[in-house]
């Protein structure tokens, strides 16, 4: 009686979470034993990933024009997704939304895309690699067993959980935002955008913050121990975890706790802040 129950809620709810919306032009489900590394290679498509209690990997695509619709194939365990290679008008769209069950890990994710939109709830993967001209790319929650690398050239990245060995982060012009931050070292830099990053520990080998026109904030447990090292042609230094405020030209040099890696945190033109 209990499996019969558990059987119709599965069925009730994935009813509910694949239901019928306008111009649906593809829908397909993949076991997850054929699905090891996410590869999207996109123009302006929007990409929306989400999560469910289930057993496959389903993908959709909606247009409301058939020939803006991405060829979407599997091969060697990869499901691969490319922009239509048809002509469109700027008033056609296409949106991608991809379910992928809770706690699902991927060997590899890969997106590469010109102006379109990524937003993902949870990626497991062992590499993550994200591109974008325009577009901004957004997790909810983020775990790279081995890297991350995510760059745009105007979009706004932003990570509001991360848990990973290395990331790297770069933006021409976009903001930086990453919050809950567990990671060993990092780079994260951007020409003319702000960068916020939320650590819970302390790097334990040489890490950077380093914008040309932008405000760096970084907030650090005060009990951890680092060396920080400050960058800067202009603007204000504040050190809120020592109560401290001075200007930033210059190079300055600070231990907290015992010491330990080395935090660089530089800027051309912007204030930094650490807390």
């Amino acid at each position: 009686m209990r499996k019969h129950f558990l059987l119709a809620a599965i069925f009730l709810f994935s009813s509910t979470l694949f239901a019928e919306q306008a111009n649906l032009i593809f829908r397909e489900s993949y076991r997850l034993a054929d699905v090891q590394n996410l590869v999207m290679a996109l123009n302006s498509e929007n990409v929306e990933i989400k999560n469910f209690r289930g057993y496959k990997v389903t993908v959709e695509a909606f247009s409301n024009n058939t020939s803006r619709s991405p060829v979407i194939k599997r091969a060697n365990k990869s499901i691969i997704i490319e922009h239509s290679k048809e002509h469109f008008y700027k008033a056609d769209y296409c949106n991608l939304i991809i379910y992928i069950p809770y706690d699902y890990k991927l060997n590899s994710f890969e997106y590469i895309s010109d102006s379109g939109n990524l937003s993902a709830e949870e990626i497991w993967s062992d590499k993550v690699n994200a591109r974008s001209n325009a577009g901004s790319i957004s997790f909810e929650n983020l775990i790279s067993s081995d890297t991350l690398s995510i760059s745009t050239t105007k979009g706004k990245i932003k990570i509001s959980k991360f848990k990973g060995e290395y990331f790297e982060l770069t933006s021409e012009s976009g903001a930086i935002q990453m919050n809950k931050v567990q990671a060993e070292y990092f780079n994260a830099s951007s020409g003319a955008g702000q960068v916020f990053i939320n650590l819970e520990n302390a790097p334990v080998a040489t890490s950077q913050i380093k914008t040309s026109r932008g405000n760096i904030t970084v907030e650090l447990p005060a009990s951890e121990n680092f060396n920080l090292q400050v960058l800067s042609n202009s603007g204000t230094f504040r050190d809120n975890i020592r109560d401290v405020r001075k200007s930033a030209r210059g190079e300055h040099d600070f231990k907290y706790n015992d010491g330990g890696a080395l935090l660089i945190l530089q800027t051309s033109s912007g204030d930094i802040t650490l807390e």
